[in-house]
Protein backbone atom coordinates (compact mmCIF):
# COMPACT_ATOMS: atom_id res chain seq x y z
CA UNK A 1 0.00 0.00 0.00
CA UNK A 2 1.50 3.34 -1.08
CA UNK A 3 1.02 6.16 1.41
CA UNK A 4 -0.59 9.30 -0.10
CA UNK A 5 2.52 11.50 0.00
CA UNK A 6 4.71 8.76 -1.44
CA UNK A 7 2.09 8.05 -4.11
CA UNK A 8 1.91 11.69 -5.14
CA UNK A 9 5.69 11.87 -5.38
CA UNK A 10 5.83 8.75 -7.55
CA UNK A 11 3.17 10.13 -9.89
CA UNK A 12 4.95 13.49 -10.09
CA UNK A 13 8.20 11.68 -10.91
CA UNK A 14 6.37 9.75 -13.63
CA UNK A 15 5.01 12.92 -15.23
CA UNK A 16 8.41 14.60 -15.14
CA UNK A 17 9.71 11.67 -17.16
CA UNK A 18 6.81 11.94 -19.60
CA UNK A 19 7.36 15.68 -19.93
CA UNK A 20 10.90 15.07 -21.15
CA UNK A 21 9.96 12.35 -23.64
CA UNK A 22 11.00 13.06 -27.25
CA UNK A 23 10.58 9.51 -28.58
CA UNK A 24 8.25 10.34 -31.49
CA UNK A 25 9.83 12.73 -33.99
CA UNK A 26 6.51 12.92 -35.84
CA UNK A 27 4.77 14.58 -32.89
CA UNK A 28 7.28 17.44 -32.39
CA UNK A 29 7.18 19.98 -30.64
CA UNK A 30 5.97 17.50 -27.97
CA UNK A 31 3.42 19.80 -26.32
CA UNK A 32 1.81 18.31 -23.22
CA UNK A 33 -0.38 19.48 -20.34
CA UNK A 34 1.58 21.11 -17.49
CA UNK A 35 2.58 18.99 -14.52
CA UNK A 36 -0.03 18.98 -11.79
CA UNK A 37 -3.02 19.58 -14.08
CA UNK A 38 -4.30 16.01 -14.02
CA UNK A 39 -6.73 16.13 -11.09
CA UNK A 40 -6.71 13.55 -8.30
CA UNK A 41 -6.15 9.79 -8.31
CA UNK A 42 -7.34 9.23 -4.73
CA UNK A 43 -10.87 8.10 -5.67
CA UNK A 44 -9.81 5.63 -8.36
CA UNK A 45 -11.81 7.41 -11.07
CA UNK A 46 -10.10 8.07 -14.39
CA UNK A 47 -11.11 9.78 -17.62
CA UNK A 48 -8.91 8.69 -20.51
CA UNK A 49 -8.86 10.53 -23.82
CA UNK A 50 -7.00 9.83 -27.05
CA UNK A 51 -4.62 12.83 -27.05
CA UNK A 52 -4.51 16.50 -25.96
CA UNK A 53 -6.21 19.06 -28.19
CA UNK A 54 -4.67 22.41 -29.08
CA UNK A 55 -7.25 24.67 -27.37
CA UNK A 56 -7.36 22.56 -24.20
CA UNK A 57 -3.56 22.72 -24.06
CA UNK A 58 -3.69 26.50 -24.34
CA UNK A 59 -6.20 26.50 -21.46
CA UNK A 60 -3.97 24.18 -19.43
CA UNK A 61 -6.87 21.82 -18.62
CA UNK A 62 -7.99 18.57 -20.31
CA UNK A 63 -11.33 18.68 -22.14
CA UNK A 64 -11.62 22.47 -21.78
CA UNK A 65 -12.20 23.57 -25.38
CA UNK A 66 -15.12 26.04 -25.06
CA UNK A 67 -16.55 24.72 -28.36
CA UNK A 68 -17.10 21.34 -26.72
CA UNK A 69 -17.48 21.23 -22.95
CA UNK A 70 -19.83 18.24 -22.97
CA UNK A 71 -17.80 16.22 -20.46
CA UNK A 72 -17.35 19.09 -18.00
CA UNK A 73 -20.97 20.18 -18.29
CA UNK A 74 -22.13 16.59 -17.78
CA UNK A 75 -20.00 16.39 -14.64
CA UNK A 76 -21.52 19.63 -13.29
CA UNK A 77 -25.00 18.20 -13.81
CA UNK A 78 -24.02 14.88 -12.22
CA UNK A 79 -22.70 16.42 -8.97
CA UNK A 80 -25.27 19.23 -8.58
CA UNK A 81 -26.04 20.92 -6.23
CA UNK A 82 -22.37 20.57 -5.31
CA UNK A 83 -20.18 23.03 -7.18
CA UNK A 84 -16.83 21.32 -7.64
CA UNK A 85 -14.40 20.99 -10.51
CA UNK A 86 -13.98 17.54 -12.11
CA UNK A 87 -10.34 17.58 -11.03
CA UNK A 88 -11.47 17.36 -7.39
CA UNK A 89 -12.85 13.88 -8.04
CA UNK A 90 -11.27 12.54 -11.24
CA UNK A 91 -7.83 11.80 -12.63
CA UNK A 92 -7.46 12.87 -16.28
CA UNK A 93 -5.04 11.37 -18.78
CA UNK A 94 -4.53 10.65 -22.47
CA UNK A 95 -3.47 7.58 -24.40
CA UNK A 96 -0.96 9.72 -26.31
CA UNK A 97 0.54 12.36 -24.03
CA UNK A 98 1.68 14.87 -26.69
CA UNK A 99 -0.53 16.98 -28.93
CA UNK A 100 -0.61 15.44 -32.43
CA UNK A 101 -0.54 18.51 -34.65
CA UNK A 102 -1.11 18.54 -38.40
CA UNK A 103 1.10 20.59 -40.73
CA UNK A 104 -1.53 23.35 -40.64
CA UNK A 105 -1.49 23.47 -36.82
CA UNK A 106 -4.87 21.76 -36.45
CA UNK A 107 -5.54 18.66 -34.35
CA UNK A 108 -5.06 15.27 -35.99
CA UNK A 109 -5.49 11.68 -34.88
CA UNK A 110 -2.36 10.04 -33.41
CA UNK A 111 -0.46 7.78 -35.80
CA UNK A 112 -0.40 4.06 -35.03
CA UNK A 113 3.29 4.19 -34.08
CA UNK A 114 2.82 7.21 -31.81
CA UNK A 115 -0.06 5.47 -30.10
CA UNK A 116 1.78 2.16 -29.62
CA UNK A 117 4.95 3.79 -28.27
CA UNK A 118 3.12 6.01 -25.81
CA UNK A 119 1.00 3.14 -24.49
CA UNK A 120 4.01 0.87 -23.96
CA UNK A 121 6.38 3.54 -22.63
CA UNK A 122 4.00 5.59 -20.49
CA UNK A 123 0.35 4.56 -20.17
CA UNK A 124 1.01 1.07 -18.81
CA UNK A 125 3.28 2.49 -16.11
CA UNK A 126 0.74 5.21 -15.34
CA UNK A 127 -2.08 2.68 -14.89
CA UNK A 128 0.12 0.63 -12.56
CA UNK A 129 0.72 3.76 -10.47
CA UNK A 130 -2.80 5.17 -10.45
CA UNK A 131 -4.54 1.77 -10.18
CA UNK A 132 -7.97 3.13 -11.16
CA UNK A 133 -11.08 1.13 -10.34
CA UNK A 134 -13.05 2.82 -13.13
CA UNK A 135 -11.95 4.27 -16.47
CA UNK A 136 -14.28 6.27 -18.70
CA UNK A 137 -12.47 5.86 -22.02
CA UNK A 138 -13.48 8.40 -24.66
CA UNK A 139 -12.69 7.20 -28.18
CA UNK A 140 -11.69 3.87 -29.69
CA UNK A 141 -7.95 4.34 -29.10
CA UNK A 142 -8.47 5.17 -25.43
CA UNK A 143 -10.77 2.18 -24.91
CA UNK A 144 -8.34 -0.18 -26.67
CA UNK A 145 -5.42 1.14 -24.61
CA UNK A 146 -7.32 0.72 -21.35
CA UNK A 147 -8.42 -2.83 -22.19
CA UNK A 148 -5.35 -4.02 -24.07
CA UNK A 149 -7.14 -4.98 -27.28
CA UNK A 150 -9.10 -3.26 -30.09
CA UNK A 151 -12.89 -3.13 -30.06
CA UNK A 152 -15.79 -1.76 -32.04
CA UNK A 153 -17.00 1.33 -30.25
CA UNK A 154 -20.37 1.27 -31.98
CA UNK A 155 -21.01 -2.09 -30.28
CA UNK A 156 -19.50 -1.36 -26.86
CA UNK A 157 -20.38 2.30 -26.16
CA UNK A 158 -21.60 2.65 -22.58
CA UNK A 159 -21.17 -1.03 -21.69
CA UNK A 160 -18.77 -1.76 -18.79
CA UNK A 161 -15.99 -4.25 -19.56
CA UNK A 162 -13.54 -5.76 -17.08
CA UNK A 163 -9.91 -5.50 -18.16
CA UNK A 164 -7.33 -8.23 -17.51
CA UNK A 165 -6.19 -6.12 -14.54
CA UNK A 166 -9.77 -6.18 -13.17
CA UNK A 167 -10.40 -2.50 -13.95
CA UNK A 168 -13.95 -1.54 -14.90
CA UNK A 169 -13.65 0.21 -18.28
CA UNK A 170 -16.59 1.96 -19.95
CA UNK A 171 -15.87 2.69 -23.63
CA UNK A 172 -17.57 5.87 -24.84
CA UNK A 173 -17.90 7.72 -28.12
CA UNK A 174 -15.96 10.96 -28.11
CA UNK A 175 -18.50 13.81 -27.90
CA UNK A 176 -17.75 16.33 -30.64
CA UNK A 177 -19.39 18.03 -33.58
CA UNK A 178 -17.21 16.06 -36.01
CA UNK A 179 -18.39 12.76 -34.49
CA UNK A 180 -22.16 13.29 -34.82
CA UNK A 181 -22.44 10.32 -37.21
CA UNK A 182 -20.67 8.04 -34.74
CA UNK A 183 -22.86 9.21 -31.88
CA UNK A 184 -26.02 8.61 -33.91
CA UNK A 185 -24.92 5.02 -34.56
CA UNK A 186 -25.29 4.37 -30.82
CA UNK A 187 -28.59 6.23 -30.51
CA UNK A 188 -27.33 9.65 -29.38
CA UNK A 189 -29.28 12.39 -31.15
CA UNK A 190 -27.10 15.42 -30.33
CA UNK A 191 -24.42 16.78 -28.03
CA UNK A 192 -27.16 17.92 -25.66
CA UNK A 193 -28.54 14.38 -25.62
CA UNK A 194 -25.02 13.03 -25.00
CA UNK A 195 -24.52 15.47 -22.11
CA UNK A 196 -27.76 14.37 -20.46
CA UNK A 197 -26.93 10.67 -20.81
CA UNK A 198 -23.34 11.13 -19.65
CA UNK A 199 -24.50 13.08 -16.60
CA UNK A 200 -26.71 10.15 -15.64
CA UNK A 201 -23.83 7.70 -16.05
CA UNK A 202 -21.50 9.87 -13.99
CA UNK A 203 -24.12 10.38 -11.28
CA UNK A 204 -24.37 6.61 -10.87
CA UNK A 205 -20.68 5.75 -11.21
CA UNK A 206 -19.34 8.60 -9.03
CA UNK A 207 -21.89 8.31 -6.21
CA UNK A 208 -19.61 6.52 -3.73
CA UNK A 209 -16.72 8.90 -4.35
CA UNK A 210 -19.00 11.89 -3.90
CA UNK A 211 -20.11 10.55 -0.55
CA UNK A 212 -16.46 10.22 0.49
CA UNK A 213 -15.80 13.77 -0.65
CA UNK A 214 -18.80 15.12 1.27
CA UNK A 215 -17.82 13.23 4.39
CA UNK A 216 -14.21 14.32 4.13
CA UNK A 217 -13.00 10.74 4.52
CA UNK A 218 -10.89 10.54 1.35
Amino acid sequence: MIEPDSFDNRLLHFWRGVDGCRECATISPWRKFPLGRRGTARFGLMILGEAPGRVSLENGRPFSNPRNLTIRRAFARAVAPLEIEPEALIYFSDTVKCWPASASGANRSPMAGENARCVSRHLRTELDLVRPRLILAFGARAAAAALGYPLKLAETHGHPIRSAADVRVIPLMHPSTINIAGMRRVGIASLDDYERRLAGLMRKEFAAALEQLRAGTA
